[in-house]
C-alpha cells in the first residue's frame, strides 16, 4: 500500500479563515499560504481533495468548521472515514467562545507580521539611504583632498614667483646704485685758471 504521511491539519471557519494549525510533523515545508495558493476555484468541498506536488489537502467539514488535513500521499477512502471520526470527536472539544478567540489571535498575529514586514522595509531602506550618504561623504572628501592639493600648488607657484620678483627688484636696485656712482681713479674736472691782466701801453 502506498504510504502516507499526515503532515498539518488547519482549522478555517465558514470565510475559511485560518482558527488554528496541528503541526504533526515539523519539518513539513507546506503552510498555511500554500493552502491558500492551492485552493480551487469553486472554494471547499467535503473529502475532495486538491494538491500542490506531492502534497494533498483534504477538507473534512465538521458543523461549521473546516478541517483541512495535510498529507504527503492521498489518503485512501477507508482512511478519510476514520480521519472524520476522530475529527468530528476533536471538535466536541473546541469550546465554541473558543472560536473568535482564534481568530481574534489570527488577526493579530496577521497585524503583527504586517508590522515587522513595515519595519523591516523601513529599516532596509534606511541602511540604503546610509550606504548612499557614506558613498557621497566618501566622494566629497576626495574632492576635498583634491582641491587641498591644487590650493597648495597654486600657492607654491605664487611663492616662487614672490621670490622671483624679490630677485629681480634687488638686481634692479644694484644696478641703479651702481650708475650713480663715479668710477674709482678719476677726478672732477677743475675750473680752468683766470687769464692774467693785459698790460697797459705806455
Amino acid at each position: 500500500m502506498p504510504r502516507v504521511d499526515y503532515e498539518r491539519i488547519f482549522v478555517l471557519d465558514d470565510r475559511v479563515a485560518l482558527l488554528g494549525e496541528y503541526a504533526l510533523n515539523d519539518e513539513c515545508p507546506l503552510e498555511f499560504a500554500d493552502l491558500q495558493r492551492s485552493l480551487p476555484m469553486n472554494g471547499l468541498r467535503h473529502l475532495v481533495s486538491f494538491y500542490q506536488g506531492e502534497y494533498a489537502f483534504t477538507p473534512f467539514r465538521v458543523d461549521d468548521l473546516w478541517f483541512v488535513v495535510l498529507t504527503l500521499g492521498v489518503p485512501r477512502i477507508e482512511d478519510r472515514g476514520s480521519i472524520g471520526t476522530l475529527l468530528a470527536a476533536a471538535r466536541v472539544h473546541i469550546p465554541p467562545n473558543l472560536t473568535p478567540t482564534l481568530a481574534r489571535r489570527e488577526a493579530l498575529l496577521r497585524e503583527r507580521e504586517k508590522e515587522i514586514a513595515q519595519r523591516e522595509l523601513f529599516v532596509s531602506r534606511r541602511e540604503q539611504r546610509a550606504l548612499q550618504i557614506e558613498s557621497d561623504i566618501q566622494g566629497a572628501a576626495m574632492r576635498v583632498k583634491e582641491l587641498d592639493l591644487e590650493v597648495r600648488s597654486r600657492e607654491d607657484r605664487l611663492v616662487a614667483l614672490r621670490d622671483y620678483a624679490v630677485r629681480m627688484q634687488r638686481t634692479f636696485l644694484r644696478g641703479t646704485s651702481s650708475a650713480e656712482t663715479p668710477a674709482e681713479g678719476t677726478s672732477q674736472p677743475s675750473e680752468k685758471p683766470a687769464a692774467p691782466p693785459a698790460k697797459s701801453a705806455p
